[in-house]
């Protein structure tokens, strides 16, 4: 019988996706010899949506997202992007009085992993929600003085999560509220789609003390395959808001899971 359980679905040795030092993929490990099976993520949010958090059923405004509740503090949802990264998410009110979802949890989906279970995944997502649902409310915070040490405790974990790839290049402090992960890429750059090599990969952490949020963004910057260093910023490729009432450990974890598949 097959093994349904949730660290089997989603990458890592802990449910969070990332691992305390990076591994590489087991390319054949038996698939190969049984036809694949792709995870159908369709079906496993069909059967999502049918699920009430607390007292609230779902509604869904777009294919990749499902939400319950439309009130801070009461709603919650999933977001899963391209690369099968679900986002679980908490509806806040930041010190300017604007809603903004925070980030709670993020998972890779295993991809070595085959379709056929999409409701067991779906079953143990919802009681991540449930967990999320009922935990008391993050706070913004007008007067927040940690980010230099929340900066350096998600350095520490990206260093053991990144793929041997990046080569860490420091950490540079463009002031008191902005900082910067800096890793290059091995071999000179790579190339990214389009004919284009990443000479860095960046990691942009904030606090605004206005609305009183973290904010966490990834890019990269490229250059021409086969021309002048150009060093061109591209779009994020993750653009994330947490809490200064959120633990270390909680931000930490989930901005890693970012790195399992650079």
């Amino acid at each position: 019988m097959d093994d349904l359980r949730f660290k089997n679905w989603f990458e890592a040795t802990d449910i969070f996706g990332f691992e305390d030092k990076a591994t590489e993929e087991n390319i054949d490990d038996g698939l190969l010899a049984r036809p694949i099976h792709r995870f159908n993520l369709q079906e496993m949010m069909d059967f999502l949506s049918y699920k009430k958090i607390g007292q609230q059923t779902s509604k869904s405004p777009f294919i990749n997202e499902i939400q319950w509740g439309s009130e801070p503090g009461a709603s919650v949802k999933l977001e899963v992007d391209t690369g099968f990264t679900f986002y679980l998410k908490k509806l806040v009110t930041d010190l300017a009085g604007e809603q903004r979802w925070i980030t709670k949890k993020m998972f890779q989906l295993n991809r070595s992993g085959y379709g056929g279970h999409e409701d067991s995944v779906a079953g143990e997502i919802h009681e991540h929600l449930e967990n999320t649902f009922s935990e008391p409310m993050d706070s913004a915070n007008p007067d927040y003085h940690d980010l230099e040490s929340l900066v350096l405790h998600i350095t520490n974990k990206i260093r053991r999560t990144a793929k041997e790839i990046l080569m860490y290049d420091g950490v540079k402090k463009l002031d008191e509220n902005n900082y910067l992960i800096i890793f290059s890429v091995r071999g000179q750059g790579v190339e990214a789609p389009g004919h284009r090599r990443v000479e860095e990969n960046l990691t942009q952490i904030t606090y605004d003390k206005d609305s009183g949020t973290i904010r966490v963004q990834n890019y990269n910057v490229e250059s021409p395959t086969g021309g002048a260093h150009e060093w061109a910023l591209q779009p994020k490729d993750m653009d994330v808001f947490f809490l200064p009432s959120q633990s270390r450990e909680e931000i930490s974890e989930a901005v890693c899971v970012f790195f399992k598949y650079y």
